[in-house]
């Protein structure tokens, strides 16, 4: 298991055009080689488990996928090892994006499967973007917020059904305006024809954005599956997996809360709640890391464990429960039969990994965050199953709109914080020629050529502070300007951080400028030219 020491720290590239890759795409092969050695080791109930799970994953991302797009390239390669990765299905930044066009490029690579699971039971942050433009009083960059549904935000991606279908319909077109100023054609104009035909499918804004964004990629020559993580729950495998875990409640909270506490340790990390809370326990109860709701009860609440002399209570302790009898021939088929509409049992997240790398993958493809917290999924897996789980990959990217940067006005900020302080303790410096009385200027020289001894040192401040002062009058307009100046650059500091953040919707950009930067920043890596992860100790 990992020490201190072997923990990998992984940031997002700063600038544009840059990518990060571990480990680089050209050495995926390795990788994955390896792993696949690794899984075929695990005994075989997991092979089992493993067999059956994926089997029936690809029938139902098949299924699924189908409805929508061509699988037929997909459906060829149902026999080869499977290239996973996953997110929630929003708008996210083309960072973010990257990595399903490197899921795509390497299973083309290695002739593999590539699947993308939906994970649409994180909860939905709103329903809006936020788009830069351009104000039209001050001319510069500001964030305009752009709705494409009235509410949204507080239930899962899987329960947010568009309640303005007027608003959604049109969301493009709101899009388009906003942030034509900046970029002419965005992508959105195409992603949302797919939008609209998804959402009469579903009705739902995180399958129709996540299904909308799926297609386009399928247009232009992405070749994977997608399956949302509410079918996955579904199935019998994952109810298996979930009561190995469910039925030693006991000891697997002793494995997670250890290793959390160990991942705090190891980062400095003050918070209990990051990067998970641990797992409580109250009268009898157990909380598993897991979450329950259902169509009439939206909400995401803790899922708890109870086991009673005759049966396994599962339970959200808010009156959505299901019992399993225990002994009966096939508990975790009467597990997956009590999931549905009425009763959702789903994993939280470094369950949801696990899972998937555990059972469902060759390699997984992480992001950043994925990454780094995956690690502590690492220890737990190895600790409660007493197996290595498979290595993965992390993939991110940074991807901007055109323009200057930020940065470029730091030099000129420095510059003038500096000018207003010497206005202060030093005015002579930045003084022109008949600003200063010469007479002061002339006996605070003098004061600093000849400083005294300790003595006499704290009289000496005081005139030299009272000579300062009086400098420092002269020069209050210029400071003034100064300040107005220094002003005036931070404005547009921060409308060029509006303009070059990261984080802007992948929607808002040109589709052939990420096609091509996506590109660019594949072959680099494949070259062994992207930047990779360091082990680095905490502290």
């Amino acid at each position: 298991m990992k020490t201190f020491q072997e923990f990998r720290h992984y940031r997002a590239p700063k600038s544009h055009g840059e990518s990060f890759t571990d480990p680089n795409i050209g050495d995926v092969g390795d990788q994955l080689r390896g792993n696949l050695e690794l899984l075929s080791q695990h005994d075989p109930w997991w092979q089992k488990l493993r067999r059956d799970a994926r089997q029936q994953m690809i029938s139902d991302a098949i299924r699924y996928t189908s409805t929508y797009r061509d699988v037929d390239v997909m459906a060829s390669r149902r026999e080869r090892p499977i290239l996973m990765a996953g997110h929630q299905p929003s708008l996210f930044h083309p960072g973010v994006w990257f990595k399903n066009f490197t899921l795509s490029h390497l299973a083309e690579q290695q002739q593999a499967l590539a699947i993308n699971l939906v994970i649409d039971n994180d909860a939905a942050s709103g329903s809006s973007i936020r788009v830069p433009t351009i104000d039209r009083d001050t001319g510069g960059y500001v964030y305009s917020t752009v709705r494409y549904d009235r509410f949204g935000g507080g239930v899962p991606y899987e329960q947010t059904v568009i309640s303005d279908r007027e608003r959604f319909d049109h969301f493009d077109e709101d899009v388009r305006k906003t942030v034509m100023p900046i970029v002419a054609d965005p992508l959105i104009n195409r992603l949302w024809v797919h939008a609209r035909n998804a959402v009469e499918r579903c009705g739902i804004a995180g399958c129709a954005l996540a299904q909308a964004r799926h297609a386009l990629e399928g247009e232009i020559g992405l070749d994977t599956l997608e399956l949302p993580l509410g079918v996955l729950c579904r199935s019998r495998m994952f109810a298996e997996f979930l009561l190995l875990i469910l039925s030693d409640l006991s000891r697997f909270q002793d494995a997670y809360n250890t290793e959390a506490d160990f991942y705090r340790k190891a980062h400095g990390i003050r918070s209990n709640s990051h990067p998970v809370p641990n797992l409580d326990s109250d009268d009898g109860w157990l909380e598993a890391p897991i979450w329950i709701y259902s169509d009439a009860l939206p909400q995401r609440r803790a899922g708890w464990v109870k086991v009673t002399e005759k049966s396994m209570v599962i339970s959200d302790r808010n009156g959505q429960e299901c019992r399993i009898a225990l002994g009966a021939p096939d508990m975790a088929e009467t597990l997956a039969s009590s999931i549905g509409p009425h009763f959702k049992i789903r994993p939280r997240a470094l369950l949801t990994t696990m899972y998937a790398r555990l059972v469902l993958s060759d390699l997984f493809l992480h992001g950043i965050g994925g990454g780094k917290y995956d690690q502590l999924g690492d220890r737990i897996a190895e600790r409660f199953f007493g197996i290595t789980p498979p290595e993965f990959m992390v993939v991110s990217a940074t991807v901007q709109l055109p323009g200057p940067s930020p940065s470029e006005t730091d030099s000129e900020i420095t510059r003038i914080k500096r000018a207003i302080r010497d206005t202060r303790f030093q005015p002579e410096k930045v003084a022109e020629p008949g600003e200063l009385d010469a007479s002061l200027v002339a006996r605070k020289r003098e004061m600093l050529d000849h400083v005294p001894g300790l003595n006499e040192k704290p009289d000496w401040h005081q005139q030299l502070d009272s000579i300062n002062e009086q400098l420092s009058a002269s020069l209050r307009e210029k400071r003034s300007q100064l300040e107005a100046e220094l002003a005036a650059l931070m404005r547009e500091r921060a409308s060029l951080a509006v303009l070059k953040s990261r984080e802007h919707p992948f929607c808002i950009f040109p589709m052939q400028d990420l096609i091509e930067t996506f590109g660019q920043l594949i072959r680099r890596s494949e070259a062994g030219k992207g930047a990779v992860a360091k082990r680095t100790r905490s502290s």
